[in-house]
């Protein structure tokens, strides 16, 4: 059993990073799903990693992230994580440690810190591009690690695009307390009387840089789930096929050894 997965080719060229996310031909990562274990047994193998090497997120839409180790191994994959203990982010500083998150048309944010060799995933849908979730991940590599923002390097991966992303009255009001005017109106577009065209991608991009992150270190994305292939391969759009348990699992790994796909 081969896992598909793509890399964002800007932070593995350093050679001291493995990222990757998954296709729709391997869609069960959560714990409970069938075929989970077997599906990360398989990306070890690849990665010349255990399951004692990665961690996953207990992702519900918080602005959370939680610092993790190698004590940490396993959790969301060899063991089930506390209901009541959710975060949407993992940041380490140590080597060979696979952090985990999922999606399925939210917005996956890796960081690199080169200097301080520090990194992070987060999961950003919505509601945590709201809450800032980003700008949660940079301050507690600073608070945690002394990582400067203008070092840290930041990739926006795959995600709903802002031209198949449309949302209600609702969800503009909660970015409107959030953002400023100006903000508003790169991250919005109109669409008629009651609906919206969202972009995340710009949403979060602002919020990296009013974070120190510079410009030149943001990597955008132009791969949509919800409507584009990448060589053949569709990724996972909630939006497009209502799945409740298909997911996309992007990830991030610090290694002084870079694996080939």
């Amino acid at each position: 059993m081969t896992i598909k997965y793509f890399p964002i080719p800007e932070l593995d060229a350093t050679g001291k990073i493995k990222t990757l996310f998954t296709t729709t031909q391997d869609i069960a990562w959560n714990f409970e799903d069938d075929n989970a274990r077997e599906n990360y047994i398989a990306l070890g193998s690849q990665l010349g990693i255990a399951l004692q090497d990665m961690v996953k997120t207990k992702q519900r839409h918080t602005a959370r992230i939680k610092i993790v180790t190698h004590e940490n191994g396993g959790d969301g994959i060899l063991r089930l994580l506390d209901e009541n203990d959710p975060y949407d982010g993992l940041i380490t500083n140590e080597k060979n440690l696979l952090l985990c998150t999922v999606e399925a048309d939210c917005v996956p944010v890796y960081f690199y810190d080169p200097v301080k060799e520090v990194i992070a995933m987060v999961h950003s849908g919505w509601k945590g591009t709201v809450q800032k979730i980003s700008e949660v991940a940079i301050q507690k590599m600073y608070d945690n690690f002394s990582c400067n923002p203008a070092d840290i390097k930041a990739a926006i991966g795959p995600h709903i695009c802002k031209d198949c992303y449309e949302v209600g009255q609702d969800v503009f009001d909660e970015f409107a307390q959030a953002f400023a005017k100006e903000e508003m109106q790169k991250i919005f577009t109109q669409k008629n009387d009651e609906k919206y065209l969202l972009n995340l991608q710009e949403a979060v991009k602002l919020t990296l840089l009013k974070n120190g992150i510079q410009g030149k270190n943001i990597i955008p994305t132009s791969s949509c789930t919800y409507h584009s292939q990448i060589e053949g391969h569709s990724l996972c759009s909630y939006r497009r096929t209502k799945s409740p348990t298909q997911r996309m699992l992007t990830a991030i790994m610090m290694t002084s050894v870079v694996n080939d796909k």
